[in-house]
């Protein structure tokens, strides 16, 4: 596995442009190819970069995942703390559904290369790593949300739910990444269909 060396941080603000459109030229063609299949090449062309300056800012393809990963992680950071689970005790059941996937969705929407870099079958153990820790990020809100919503569930109880909840989420999602028949608006209410269904008994 390639070793992640670290660059110095540009300073000037021309080299903080440079950096970030090799990040989001490097995200665009993820989202195209995937991860696995992706060449330094290809993003230094479509960052109108040549490779020589891309390997000033960056070692190599691991090390551009890298970066975007942590950009993915502080938007992860943003949206999960914008999900409004200390008013959930004022929500009913579908507004607080609402107010934790429709957060998902923008994220979702706005970040296309998301998918792609975090269903790969091959990645670095870092990227790994960051997936379990956004997962218990989730799990920890989603617990959260049910234990405002409704104090009286035991934390066991609370767990379960959460986990059954993060599995409906990933499969969900994953239709997002094959050609489904539905559309992304599509999902996204189906699976808020199905978050109704599962949690209206566990609610009361």
């Amino acid at each position: 596995m390639p070793k992640v060396v670290a660059r110095t941080q540009p300073k000037q603000n021309r080299g903080r442009q440079r950096v970030e459109a090799i990040l989001n030229a490097a995200s665009e063609v993820f989202a195209d190819v995937g991860y696995d299949a992706a060449t330094i090449i290809e993003i230094a062309a479509r960052s109108n970069t040549s490779v020589g300056s891309l390997y000033q800012f960056f070692s190599n393809k691991e090390a551009i995942l890298h970066a975007i990963v942590e950009r993915y992680v502080a938007a992860a950071t943003v949206t999960f703390a914008n999900m409004e689970v200390e008013s959930f005790p004022e929500m009913t059941l579908e507004q607080s559904i609402r107010a934790i996937i429709r957060p998902l969705k923008e994220f979702i929407r706005d970040n296309q290369d998301f998918k792609a870099i975090f269903a790969s079958s091959h990645g670095p153990d870092f990227l790994e790593q960051t997936i379990r820790a956004m997962d218990e990020a989730m799990l920890a809100r989603t617990d959260a949300a049910l234990a405002e919503a409704r104090p009286h569930i035991s934390p066991a109880d609370r767990r379960k739910a959460s986990l059954v909840c993060m599995v409906i989420m990933k499969a969900m999602l994953g239709m997002t990444t094959t050609n489904s028949e539905l559309s992304f608006d599509e999902i996204f209410e189906e699976m808020e269909a199905v978050y109704i269904r599962y949690l209206t008994p566990l609610m009361g």
